[in-house]
């Protein structure tokens, strides 16, 4: 993704409003400064200059590096676009961690190979009342298992893939590209910390048909019209 599609407005805003907090402070410093050593009237223009320069540069560039590092980062197992198991991302993110205590991964974008566990599908066609939309994941133990929270932007075509595969053909792994989000599982008089993974358009999931794995899109929608025939 370029930059500007990634910088909002109030993530500018916050990186101006913190170069012109600690320009106040550096300005201030220098005229106590100046007042006393006595420093000559036209040094003052000119070292004031330089420094609202210098400051200014550097606050604008390292904050820019700083939001963009936080919105477009992906964990490194997955930087050359490879999809990790459940378990991998358990070993490499350090699940379950402590609670309160944030995880390193969180924030960033993960890609993810795991079953579509279909008894955990929850979508507003089926459940109107529910404040959310999910479906859940599992390791191919069915023993680990990653929440999948879908934003109601395009959700419609994400459950419908969903549907139309357990339909289809419901083995097969499924592939979820999405942002971790961090949260506090309280159990049974304990805590631990967890994960979750927000999915925000239906082309960041697939089941070998579409979107993230073209290649075979073709041998999966014949396999797809075989089993139809048969049935």
């Amino acid at each position: 993704m370029l930059a500007h599609e990634l910088l909002d407005t109030k993530a500018l805003m916050s990186i101006v409003g913190i170069g012109v907090i600690h320009l106040q402070n550096m300005l201030m410093v220098y005229d106590r400064i100046k007042m006393q050593h006595r420093l000559k009237p036209f040094a003052m223009p000119f070292g004031r200059n330089i420094w609202l320069a210098i400051v200014f540069v550097l606050f604008v560039c390292f904050g820019v590096k700083d939001v963009l590092s936080h919105m477009d980062s992906i964990i490194y197992p997955c930087k050359s676009e490879t999809y990790i198991s459940i378990d991998s991302l358990y070993a490499y993110c350090g699940l379950p961690g402590i609670c309160g205590k944030p995880l390193a991964c969180e924030g960033q974008t993960a890609l993810i190979q795991g079953d579509t566990d279909y008894g955990n599908v929850f979508d507003k066609t089926a459940y109107p009342m529910l404040p959310y939309q999910k479906f859940l994941i599992t390791n191919v133990e069915h023993r680990k298992t990653m929440e999948v929270w879908v934003d109601s932007e395009g959700s419609e075509a994400v459950f419908r893939k969903i549907a139309e595969k357990r339909a289809c053909n419901p083995d097969g792994p499924v592939y979820v590209k999405g942002v971790l989000v961090g949260f506090d599982m309280p159990i049974m008089g304990t805590c631990y910390r967890d994960l979750k993974l927000n999915l925000t358009a239906a082309t960041l999931i697939s089941y070998d048909c579409d979107g993230l794995l073209p290649k075979k899109t073709v041998t999966c929608r014949k396999r797809c019209r075989r089993n139809e025939t048969a049935d």
